[in-house]
């Protein structure tokens, strides 16, 4: 047999495969009940409004939607982008943004254009696998900083930067998921985010503000995005409507100074000259309409609904010592197990012994820790599998999280109980 692994390049083998889309595989519907993926429930799908748009715009301009586009992206949707993100406070052109498969390719392409082997980022502890998975494949050290429940801890954030420059390196960027957080579900707070950016122009390096949940706001005011917030032109915006409207449109976008947006474009000509003509028009004329703005009500209420039942599940079935986040918005929140509990070895047995499945937390730390995390998605399952799935899970979490010792005072004596 040949020795396939000889020809592999240094990037093949660096790349690894995905932890939640290889634990997919084993969650097949029916057969376990599953929290692992990041899924949005298809019953928020504008199914009807795009079979609409879709005959629209086949009929009035099918030769250009099923033809090569330009590597930019659909004028027209880039001019709807455009005005979407200035209702945040986001001001830019139409030269500064570029369409993406998805946000996941905004991620590799940052990967390409800024970063050699051996350069170093910043990144949240935790933070979002698929931006880890891309930048590691680029041969650079990742650096994490823990954070808590108002963003990353800027005085750690300081120290290390400030460690850095004393060794004579500058981080390329900084990597932040700054709203209802993948995985953990939290949310910065403004001053966190002005704080980050004081940083960058004090050490002189970018930021890359990856945002695809921001539209998933259940309660709460939303602080403004860290691009609207930046004078400097640091920050590189990237999103998507995987999670508003469609994953199966994979349509997303970067947004940023035009110098980097330009070398963006090269790199993305080299990868696939150009996204799908046809969705990008699909979604420019839903924008248009406002029909995305008009569903958003009614998809951010089924998953607070969502959410509110697996909270009100997790008091019911966890264990003490058990705690996890209540995220303002989003799909997703975080669960600490107590130290010493290994999530990914109790994963095997939930599977085995449960049928039910999550993502452990490790993977989320660039630097191997959060053994004793776990991330739940509520998105996807129905109320009723949310409610017998965290039935199930507190069941195999009961049995791995010893017992607390109970301790009672007699005439100076501790007797445990």
């Amino acid at each position: 047999m040949l020795d396939y692994e000889s020809f592999l390049s240094t990037l093949a083998r660096r790349t690894e495969r995905s932890v939640i889309r290889e634990l997919l595989k084993l969650t097949r519907p029916g057969s376990v009940i599953s929290f692992a993926g990041g899924l949005p429930d298809p019953a928020t799908f504008p199914i009807a409004e795009l079979q609409e748009v879709t005959r629209e715009v086949l009929s009035t301009g099918g030769r250009t939607a099923l033809q090569y586009a330009t590597t930019e992206g659909d004028p027209v949707l880039r001019e709807e982008l455009v005005r979407w993100m200035a209702k945040d406070g986001i001001n830019v052109g139409r030269d500064d943004v570029l369409i993406t498969t998805g946000s996941q390719q905004a991620l590799d392409i940052v990967g390409r254009v800024l970063l050699d082997p051996g350069d170093v980022i910043v990144v949240e502890l935790p933070t979002y696998l698929g931006g880890l998975q891309a930048f590691r494949t680029y041969g650079v050290e990742m650096i994490g900083v823990p954070q808590d429940d108002d963003g990353i801890n800027v005085q750690a954030l300081h120290s290390v930067l400030t460690r850095l420059r004393q060794e004579g390196r500058r981080p390329k960027f900084l990597y932040a998921v700054p709203d209802f957080q993948n995985p953990s579900g939290i949310t910065w707070s403004r001053a966190r985010r002005e704080r980050l950016l004081a940083l960058a122009s004090e050490f002189d390096t970018l930021v890359i503000e990856d945002n695809p949940y921001r539209e998933m706001r259940f309660l709460g005011s939303a602080p403004p995005p860290i691009t609207a917030l930046d004078p400097e032109g640091r920050t590189l915006y990237l999103s998507t409507f995987s999670k508003t409207l469609a994953p199966g449109l994979r349509v997303g976008w970067m947004a940023g100074p035009q110098f980097l947006i330009s070398r963006c474009v090269t790199a993305k000509q080299a990868m696939d000259l150009c996204g799908p003509a046809l969705t990008q028009a699909m979604v420019a004329v839903l924008l248009a309409r406002g029909t995305l703005l008009e569903r958003l009500p009614t998809v951010v209420g089924l998953y607070r609904h969502k959410r509110d039942v697996m909270l009100d599940a997790l008091a019911r079935e966890m264990p003490e010592g058990v705690s996890w986040t209540r995220p303002e918005g989003g799909l997703f929140l975080w669960v600490r197990l107590p130290e010493g509990v290994d999530a990914g070895a109790m994963l095997k047995v939930a599977l085995e012994e449960e049928a039910v499945a999550y993502v452990p937390g490790q993977p989320f730390h660039a630097d191997g820790s959060g053994q004793n995390t776990l991330r739940l998605n509520f998105s996807y399952p129905s109320e009723a599998e949310i409610k017998d799935g965290i039935a199930r899970l507190g069941r195999i979490v009961r049995r791995s999280v010893p017992a607390p010792v109970h301790t009672v005072r007699r005439r100076g004596t501790t007797v445990s109980d």
